[in-house]
């Protein structure tokens, strides 16, 4: 079984690098950023996350947009701002198996 994180994004190259650290465990990281104007698309893939940009028109609409785009068994939705703490990261594992 596989895992996908889906972080949408718009603006946020103050959170995005530890987000998406936090997350490098998955096996597919996929961000869906609102036409940022500033680093976060850049540092997003320098991190190794596929990014797709696409304007928000509405928030459902975006996140199922980054699921179709999102190849994996499993999905897990993190906003920027949030970090997947060791004993989540250990918890979702479990539930795969």
């Amino acid at each position: 079984m596989s895992l996908s994180v889906v972080v949408l994004t718009k603006n946020e190259e103050d959170m995005i690098a530890d987000c998406l650290k936090s997350v490098s465990f998955a096996d597919e990281v996929v961000v869906i950023d609102d036409q940022s104007t500033d680093r976060t698309v850049y540092i997003a893939r320098e991190l190794g996350a596929t990014v797709f940009e696409r304007k928000l028109d509405d928030f459902a609409s975006q996140r199922n947009f980054g699921l179709s785009k999102a190849r994996s068994d499993w999905m897990l939705f993190v906003d920027a701002d949030e970090r997947v703490p060791d004993t989540l990261k250990e918890e979702i594992y479990e539930t795969i198996r």
